[in-house]
């Protein structure tokens, strides 16, 4: 018999979540585990009372994300043109702010980079989830990576994943989860 998930509400009946608002980053909402975790995260902060921000270039799982209570905030956050980041560190902070964010979650390499700058200009906690390995071995390309492992908390999708973070950036063990 299957085991029901537990429930977080505090003893007045509401989450610790309830009226907080989550923003989520990803390139796109077409395909993959971080298209399709964080559509299950926005569906689950909302059924808690939660709002959950997906920021992305759209994709044709934006109906599936609004249809579960996410809300699709759409952005070229896909560019892994420098400039072009930058630029979106004012997009996000813009959002962040219009929209009473509480944490900002990051679940892909480029638009991590904006989305730590405007956790960091903002004062928000920040959170990272390291969906599998990085290919690149060369300096620059493990910094690039590094950006997943720069969260508050990083999330690892495995345990294989979670000891290549340890190996590649010395993440400290009480982030890892």
């Amino acid at each position: 018999m299957r085991q029901r998930p537990p429930t977080y509400t505090r003893t007045n009946g509401t989450s610790p979540l309830f009226g907080h608002t989550i923003l989520q980053v990803v390139p796109e909402l077409d395909a993959g585990g971080a298209e399709r975790t964080a559509i299950d995260i926005a569906a689950g902060l909302a059924a808690v009372g939660a709002r959950g921000l997906v920021v992305s270039q759209g994709g044709r799982l934006v109906g599936e994300l609004q249809a579960k209570g996410g809300i699709a905030v759409p952005l070229p956050i896909k560019t892994k043109n420098p400039m072009k980041m930058l630029l979106n560190v004012g997009r996000l902070v813009t959002v962040c702010r219009d929209e009473g964010v509480s944490l900002i979650h990051a679940r892909s390499r480029a638009p991590a980079w904006s989305a730590l700058a405007a956790a960091r200009i903002l004062g928000l906690p920040y959170v990272t989830t390291y969906h599998g390995s990085y290919s690149g071995r060369s300096a620059p390309k493990v910094f690039y990576n590094s950006v997943m492992a720069r969260g508050d908390i990083v999330i690892a999708n495995s345990y294989y994943t979670a000891d290549l973070i340890r190996s590649a950036h010395q993440t400290d063990p009480q982030r890892l989860r």
